[in-house]
């Protein structure tokens, strides 16, 4: 048995996401936002459509976002959600 526990990950550790993974981040205004990091621009994007496979959205800069975590991570957050292998 597995259990799956939220990870949030604060930017003062400069963590970094994998790139083109969707997220949700939360820029220093205390907004959150779904959509990928780009790697190559250093910018988190808010997708727009994410049936498009082009990055499409508002880009904010690495250094206005306070956190992040992967999206798959906030949907298994639950403590009561164990997964049997």
């Amino acid at each position: 048995m597995y259990y799956f526990s939220k990870s949030i990950y604060k930017m003062k550790s400069k963590d970094l996401p994998s790139p083109h993974i969707r997220l949700l981040f939360t820029d220093l205004s205390g907004i959150r936002h779904k959509g990928v990091y780009n790697e190559l621009l250093k910018v988190f994007i808010e997708k727009i459509d994410y049936e498009s496979s082009e990055e499409v959205g508002i880009s904010y800069p690495v250094e206005t976002i306070s956190e992040w975590e992967y999206e798959d991570d906030q949907e298994s957050s639950d403590p009561d959600i164990i997964e049997i292998l």
